[in-house]
């Protein structure tokens, strides 16, 4: 389940988004390029299990700048790298 997906999408730009409690992925970018983050809040507490910031997959040129993520898993998740990015 995920409070928010882009998806097959190219030149896509998301500021000021807050997501909060998300049951598992927050926030999902598969198969997109050309998308850029800006001053975006991914929070869930501390002992949630499972629950991923940004999961990034099959997508080039993402940028993420200016934003907090905290959650009780990955905060981004590069599933191609088999290891998350934090």
């Amino acid at each position: 389940m995920q409070a928010f997906t882009i998806d097959t999408s190219t030149s896509i730009r998301v500021k000021g988004l807050t997501i909060q409690n998300s049951q598992q992925m927050h926030f999902t970018i598969s198969r997109c390029d050309s998308v850029r983050i800006n001053g975006v809040k991914v929070s869930a507490p501390g002992d949630s299990p499972n629950t991923d910031g940004i999961h990034i997959s099959e997508s080039t040129n993402v940028i993420i700048q200016d934003s907090k993520i905290g959650t009780g898993s990955e905060l981004v998740l590069l599933p191609q790298l088999k290891v998350p990015f934090c």
